[in-house]
């Protein structure tokens, strides 16, 4: 295996679980440990792959999702880097065609989605703002999944772990019951019931613009007859991301391959299925920023579960510098 090709099979291991075990990477891709361990540390070191931890939004006290497409007049970078900094932003991208920019945002209740749209239609240089509600979410491989519910519960010894994840996203679980307070196997017990119940998610993201990622494109999709028929015949694709959304598009997905000619016979595909009546799309030239709750302050308020604003108000996140994220 060339190195090109260990790197895409590493990646796409750690796209899956961000912490799993390098020995069974190795004998699933036919390598050693130590290869794998290079290769992982290697893309760590040089800002291809960043260990990530993604916390569910319905413990984030958010209930509203949308995405916005923007038109821009003149350079993009003072909107881009305004966008970048807003909290409500989960994902901003330079993108090609008629809008310069998109982004995806998160919110808690009313009236907080239409202050946030309010404030990035008030940014200089913005023309306007093509608005998609996301009604569901049926595929994220960076995120858990928004479920619109939960009663899943969670403590300061919960939070201790997270905070931990969120600086080590492999820590052992003598490091993680080190700091909640607990034995390793109460941090393994306390971990592995964050993960099934969906409240946290630890994934391994490449960074866009390196030689570790291929091709990507987001797709506004056109829906013909029940929508579920159309999601199940998308999902066969492995879309990185797909939602059902209320606007101009029936759905929207980002569709990501290793190649420019995967990625058409791709979109082929799609066009040809009888439940898409049509698609539009759009390359992602730059992504600015990705990040699904990995830097939000954590908080001991039982309505916020992880998340450390009270439900419905703004989420303060840190984010990285432009070019250093990424998504769809």
């Amino acid at each position: 295996m060339d190195t090109d090709d260990l790197r895409l099979g590493v990646l796409r291991e750690l796209r899956d679980n961000g912490r799993a075990s390098y020995a069974r990477i190795a004998e699933r891709l036919g390598v050693t440990r130590r290869q794998v361990t290079q290769t992982v540390q290697g893309a760590l070191d040089r800002d291809e792959l960043r260990l990530a931890v993604s916390i569910s939004p319905d413990l984030m006290g958010l209930e509203r999702f949308a995405y916005l497409q923007i038109a821009v007049d003149g350079p993009v970078a003072p909107v881009r880097d305004a966008l970048v900094a807003m909290p409500e932003t989960t994902f901003v991208a330079v993108i090609s065609g008629g809008f310069a920019l998109d982004a995806e945002i998160r919110v808690g209740a009313d009236p907080h989605l239409r202050q946030t749209v309010d404030a990035v239609r008030s940014l200089p240089q913005v023309l306007n703002i093509r608005t998609h509600m996301y009604e569901s979410i049926e595929v994220n491989l960076f995120s858990p999944l928004w479920a619109r519910r939960t009663r899943f519960q969670v403590d300061d010894a919960d939070r201790a772990i997270v905070r931990h994840l969120q600086a080590d996203g492999r820590a052992s679980f003598r490091e993680l019951g080190a700091a909640a307070g607990v034995s390793p196997s109460g941090a393994r017990l306390r971990f592995e019931r964050l993960v099934e119940h969906g409240a946290i998610k630890v994934v391994g993201i490449p960074v866009r613009g390196t030689h570790l990622t291929g091709a990507s494109l987001g797709v506004g999709i056109h829906v013909h007859g029940r929508i579920d028929d159309a999601v199940a015949r998308v999902r066969a694709l492995e879309p990185e991301f797909l939602a059902v959304t209320v606007g101009t598009f029936d759905m929207i997905a980002t569709i990501s391959t290793d190649s420019t000619e995967e990625l058409l016979e791709v979109m082929d595909r799609l066009r040809g299925f009888d439940e898409v009546s049509g698609v539009e799309s759009w390359s992602n030239l730059r992504i600015v920023k990705e990040q699904y709750g990995e830097g939000d302050r954590l908080s001991a308020s039982p309505r916020t579960g992880l998340a450390g604003d009270p439900a419905g108000s703004p989420q303060r996140a840190a984010t990285a510098p432009p070019g250093r994220e990424r998504r769809r």
